[in-house]
């Protein structure tokens, strides 16, 4: 049998009988195949997991049996620390790791007297650990025991010998088979079939060959693996052309993230069925509003194996959050009731007001069965404790579409019979960096625990060592490639560096390496000094040496180059915008200025270009706006190797002849792309504003951008601004920008930033048009000035720091407090300077703002 033939086999399964399909999880795609060839919903108890499956058959004893959430079960894992008398029971983390470590015992089925025989054959700080451990395993289960829920483990075994209603039960690609769940199928009496692929002798196969030891008397169905499956191992025997390798490193989360779902669109332009394509990865909980939006926005079906979004991320929970005070006291339970009451006052969805009021009354019976502290707690630590509170909880996601692109763990993507697979940061880079941390014990700890209680199949280990956690990695991985995939790419955080998955298939497959490229050919000298591969002889290699000595910890040089050095390479023509760009990354400005590279351009920044040129010759030549548009994206685009402008051409076309059909100039007096200078005292600055209207003595001034405009970071004062209001105040009746705010000779200007993707008429005013009058303004535009004029005398005098500069908007409560440092995600280099040096950065910068503050104003 071959891969492609498992959903006819099951079809026909059901129709000539009565199975149980089991899956590790509901969303398998595979369930959905068999609907289709079927011509008719799986529906009722037919399939499901295997903790499905045990609620049917408790359910006949008790109606409605309570399974326990995550956050009750955490929960008690923290009282059973408690009683134990760790210190740490306050910790939600260490809450997570011991509940983990309950988990793994209770799967293989670890009793507390086998881990108090195991305490009496190893030395002495082990043997403690370890009757510690059992301590806190009889004070779980004691504590379970009083609750009036099923927690996983409980369930399993209250359902074990009793009979279903199957003929038998289909276990589908399980990469894994736990004790438990082993236990609890060959108690109930009905035949097990297992699919499974078929071992060809390799490493990657072995866990599988290992799980089957444990079962009885089970019908086993190998499957033929794909070419690429055999193949995996490290002495390959061959090289595999069929299946098509992509490899693309991202610097940002939200690039990434953009990255694949520029790879979706391509697979679906190129005629491939969204149920084809999946996305895996093992972080994408929490991320899954990310892809929810990217998707939406896209106009993409998703489908999505986490079943809602998570309840901290929306609006009113984020909300409240802010509005917690660090010295206000109440109980856990009042806190959740405060929540609750301050999210109803919000106009929000009924299902999440619904996820509230469960959370409410899970948190109540808690408090009753005392297994919560009744005390007061501050709201600090109400908020470390909303890491427990809210674990897992979400609310549901309503556009879900069942054959939309699937996105979920590695484990599950063989069950969602995907052809393209997309891998988001799949590993994190080499091992062992992923695997889950124990304080309590170390790996060898482990290895020499499994070891005395002779379980000599690896599958058995209760705390699993290192070997075997790489293993089940790598058998998840090898199921995926026996699913006979046709295209696989690998996405990656460009600082942590490609899977090992990744490192061993480039041996045996072709790659495409879609390559991120960060310097030019001018700059790859500069950047191996950079590097410690060559040595220095030229002035500004020298510089960069002893730039890379300061930021490591060098006490005796100026923090990167004198006043005087700088002086020679410094550009003569720098531009408003290089001085806002410095802000964001000193260092990136030493290298695009000083060094002289470019960064490949990026299809956020040539979106933005097509944007202002189509405005720019629409409005001035008019014309059919269609064949404009065709005419400007074949100019911009005639040069460039970056295959996504292509795939976001339908809805850069779509996004900007909506904008030109909903917007209008108001006034007949206008300009665009106006070339000017900024004067301020001796420095002048380059700029071009987008368009100025004029009206009634009125300047309006407007920078057009591409994304959301309604955020505070376009605020007046904030760093956004700075750049459209010395535009503004070049337009002032004075030459001298500093002179024109003390004439207030710029009450008639005001300023606009529009957003072009986003831009809808109706809510012009609401969403996505940031508005400020000049006159209004005065304290926010002398900050702005002052900053700008800061940010020059920091490149002058060489403060070139690798990280980035966020300075505050003006605020009564924020006299002292002006700026903040940040870790810049806009450039690839990360710092390293201690708490002492940011220390003195911090105060010279404050000080060189507070004198030029002073100079300039009085």
């Amino acid at each position: 049998m071959t891969f492609k033939d498992i959903p006819e086999f099951i079809a026909d399964k059901i129709e000539s009988g009565k199975p149980y399909i089991a899956v590790r999880e509901l969303s398998s795609r595979l369930l959905l195949e068999i609907c289709k060839i079927r011509k008719k919903p799986i529906i009722g108890k037919v399939a499901g997991t295997l903790q499905e499956l045990a609620l049917q058959l408790i359910q006949k004893d008790f109606l409605n049996p309570g399974i326990m959430t995550e956050q009750e079960r955490l929960f008690i894992v923290r009282d059973a620390i408690r009683k134990t008398g760790i210190p740490h029971w306050k910790s939600p983390s260490y809450v997570e790791i011991v509940d983990n470590r309950i988990r793994e015992l209770k799967e293989h089925n670890i009793e507390t007297e086998t881990l108090r025989k195991c305490a009496e054959k190893v030395n002495g700080n082990l043997s403690k650990k370890l009757k510690l451990t059992a301590k806190i395993l009889d004070n779980y289960n004691s504590l379970i025991g009083k609750y009036k829920k099923y927690d996983i483990f409980s369930l399993f075994e209250s359902a074990k010998r009793k009979k279903p209603e199957y003929s038998e039960i289909i276990l589908f690609f399980l990469p894994q088979i736990l004790p438990l769940e082993v236990d609890f199928l060959n108690s109930i009496n009905t035949p097990i079939t297992v699919i499974t692929f078929k071992d060809n002798g390799s490493f990657f196969s072995k866990l599988s060959k290992e799980n089957l030891k444990l079962v009885q008397n089970w019908e086993i169905i190998e499957v033929e693996p794909a070419d690429i499956a055999k193949n995996f191992s490290f002495k390959p025997e061959g090289k595999i052309d069929k299946v098509k390798l992509t490899e693309i490193a991202y610097t940002t989360e939200s690039e990434g993230i953009k990255i694949v779902v520029s790879f979706v669109k391509k697979l679906l332009y190129e005629g491939v069925p969204p149920e084809k394509i999946a996305i895996a990865g093992r972080n994408l909980e929490g991320k899954e509003l990310l892809f929810y939006e990217a998707f939406r926005e896209g106009k993409i079906p998703f489908f999505s194996q986490y079943k809602g979004i998570p309840v901290s991320l929306h609006p009113a929970v984020k909300k409240f959050l802010s509005s917690v005070k660090n010295d206000e006291e109440k109980t856990i339970k009042d806190w959740c009731k405060a929540l609750k009451e301050s999210a109803e006052k919000e106009n929000i969805e009924e299902e999440f007001v619904k996820e509230l009021e469960i959370l409410n009354r899970e948190i109540a019976a808690l408090t009753e069965s005392n297994i919560i502290e009744n005390n007061k707690i501050n709201g600090k630590e109400f908020l470390e404790l909303l890491k427990i509170i809210m674990k897992n909880r979400t609310f549901l996601i309503s556009e879900e579409e069942p054959f939309g692109v699937f996105a979920g763990t590695p484990e599950n993507v063989p069950s969602a019979l995907p052809t393209h697979i997309l891998f988001f940061d799949f590993s994190s880079g080499t091992y062992p960096r992923s695997f889950p941390f124990d304080p309590d014990f170390s790996y060898q700890e482990r290895e020499e625990i499994n070891r005395i209680l002779n379980l000599n199949n690896p599958i058995l280990e209760a705390l699993p060592g290192r070997e075997k956690l790489i293993m089940y990695e790598f058998q998840t991985f090898y199921n995926i490639l026996a699913t006979d995939p046709q295209e696989m790419i690998f996405t990656y955080h460009i600082d942590k560096g490609s899977s090992t998955f990744l490192s061993i298939l480039k041996t045996y497959t072709n790659l495409k390496k879609e390559s991120r490229k960060f310097v030019s050919a001018k700059a790859k000298g500069l950047l191996s000094i950079y590097k410690d591969k060559t040595n220095a002889h030229t002035p500004i290699e020298w510089g960069i040496v002893r730039w890379k000595e300061k930021i490591e910890g060098a006490k005796e040089m100026n923090f990167i180059f004198d006043s005087n050095f700088i002086g020679k390479y410094l550009p003569k023509n720098l531009s408003v915008t290089d001085v806002i760009s410095y802000f964001d990354c000193p260092t990136e400005l030493f290298f695009t200025k000083i060094v002289g590279y470019k960064k490949t351009t990026t299809v956020e920044a040539l979106e933005g270009q097509i944007y202002h040129e189509f405005i720019r010759r629409y409005f001035s030549e008019g014309g059919n706006p269609k064949e404009l548009f065709e005419k400007v994206f074949k100019e911009f685009t005639q040069s460039v190797d970056e295959e996504r402008i292509f795939l976001h051409k339908p809805f850069i076309k779509y996004n900007i002849l909506k904008f030109i059909a909903d917007w209008q100039p108001k006034s007949k007096v206008y300009k665009q792309e106006i070339d000017v200078e900024v004067k301020i005292d001796d420095i002048t600055l380059s700029g071009r504003i987008d368009w100025v209207e004029k009206k009634d003595k009125h300047i309006e001034v407007i920078d057009f951008k591409r994304g959301n405009v309604s955020t505070d970071e376009y605020d007046p004062g904030k760093k956004k601004s700075f750049q459209i209001i010395l535009y503004g105040l070049s337009l002032a009746r004075e030459k001298d920008v500093v002179k024109a705010v003390k004439n207030w000779k710029y009450k008639q200007i005001n300023f606009a930033f529009i957003s072009i993707p986003k831009f809808n008429k109706k809510s012009e005013e609401k969403n996505w048009l940031k508005y400020f009058e000049g006159k209004r303004i005065r304290k926010e535009i002398m900050s702005s000035i002052t900053w700008v004029v800061t940010g020059y005398r920091m490149i002058e005098k060489g403060f070139f720091a690798p990280l980035g500069i966020n300075p505050y908007k003006p605020s009564p409560k924020n006299k002292e407090k002006l700026f903040s440092f940040r870790e810049s995600n806009m450039c690839p280099y990360t710092h390293t300077l201690t708490q002492k040096q940011l220390n003195i950065y911090r105060e010279k910068v404050q000080k060189m703002f507070k004198r030029i503050n002073k100079k300039l104003w009085g």
